[in-house]
């Protein structure tokens, strides 16, 4: 080969591999944006999670209330059955309606079932209601947990990696300025 051609040829070849450069580059700022927002899914997931254990925790509660009282339990029947007529008559519907009627009767339960409600930090994040907390475990209510957790949201976008959730309840258990403890282990 003549220099010319070699000269054209290793001329090609940088053009190539300056585009294969800012092609990997662009894909490395893409898969950390996306590896962000995965951290940040994983809190928002933890915090969903908390959340729907709450309402459960809260409906079971209003259950039991509701059994014993049966004040309660007519006016948990009385928002039922208005929610399953206002639902029929917006929708015009049965199973609009009693949807409508079921979410409303899920709702008093709730109700009922509300409390202050503290977290048990351990492996497994428990929810209990204050009057509940057993002897054993460390305590915190779910206000100061909730708001740590909105902390480790921040850090997450800021581009931190928290890890598994073990990593995390860790991490959770650190940020002793954020968190109100209620009980503590032994």
């Amino acid at each position: 080969m003549s220099d010319n051609k070699w000269a054209k040829t290793i001329a090609d070849l940088r053009k190539e591999l300056a585009y294969i450069e800012s092609s990997s580059q662009g894909v490395g700022r893409r898969y950390e944006i996306l590896q962000r927002e995965a951290e940040s899914l994983k809190i928002e997931l933890l915090e969903y999670c908390l959340e729907k254990q709450r309402r459960a925790v809260a409906c079971q509660r209003g259950f039991a209330l509701l059994i014993g009282d049966r004040k309660k339990m007519g006016a948990g029947l009385a928002v039922t059955a208005a929610a399953s007529i206002l639902g029929g008559l917006i929708a015009k519907d049965k199973d609009t309606a009693l949807n409508a009627g079921l979410s409303g009767f899920n709702g008093v339960l709730q109700g009922f079932g509300e409390t202050r409600w503290a977290v048990s930090l351990q492996k497994e994040l428990v929810i209990v209601p204050y009057s509940a907390i057993p002897a054993k475990g460390t305590w915190v209510t779910l206000e100061s947990l909730i708001a740590a957790i909105r902390d480790l949201k921040t850090e997450t976008l800021q581009g931190k990696r928290l890890g598994t959730l073990d990593n995390r309840i860790q991490r959770l258990q650190q940020s002793k300025g954020k968190l109100i403890y209620i009980a503590l282990p032994n």
